[in-house]
């Protein structure tokens, strides 16, 4: 049972973080979402002007020369997969300085993931709306589940540590 002791540990301290997250969103998290999703949708918007688009957003959709193309909903937002993310990172084993310091870039590069993908589905509409459905439905999630997992691959394997435990190279104090 020793060696699974680990593994116990970080299933355990999971199912603490999502019983946590649960009761933080419920009274705190939940009025974080609507800013989310504004600064998501302007920042795509923002993104949109740059690359010489004629774009502006009212509330929550995207609109390319006063046409709607994306409306961005709350799920959409990317608040779950930066709780996800984090969470992961503050049940793996490491150092806690460096988790300090990881789940803040971690969570910008899934915003900033998140802001492309938005910005992409929103010139996906503008030419080709009939693909709109599988590109958000298939392509993007894989992308942007691919950046977590490749974040994640980091920390397990580069950045928490535990690789030089489990090779025994330790270092000497």
């Amino acid at each position: 049972m020793k060696e699974y002791s680990h593994v116990l540990r970080f299933l355990l301290f999971t199912l603490g973080l999502c019983l946590c997250w649960f009761i933080l969103y419920d009274f705190w998290l939940s009025g974080l979402e609507d800013r989310l999703t504004f600064k998501v949708v302007n920042a795509s918007v923002a993104l949109l002007n740059i690359l010489g688009y004629n774009a502006r957003a009212i509330d929550y959709m995207i609109q390319i020369n006063g046409m709607d193309m994306v409306f961005v909903y709350h799920a959409c937002n990317g608040m779950i997969l930066m709780a996800l993310f984090s969470g992961f990172i503050i049940a793996f084993p490491g150092r806690w300085e460096m988790k300090l310091l990881y789940i803040p870039v971690g969570i910008l590069v899934i915003n900033l993931v998140n802001v492309l993908r938005v910005t992409a589905l929103a010139i996906n509409a503008h030419y080709y709306s009939h693909t709109v459905e599988f590109n958000h439905k298939y392509t993007f999630t894989i992308i942007i589940y691919a950046v977590i997992f490749a974040l994640w691959m980091l920390w397990a394997k580069r950045l928490s540590g535990l690789n030089k435990y489990a090779t025994g190279k330790t270092a000497e104090a």
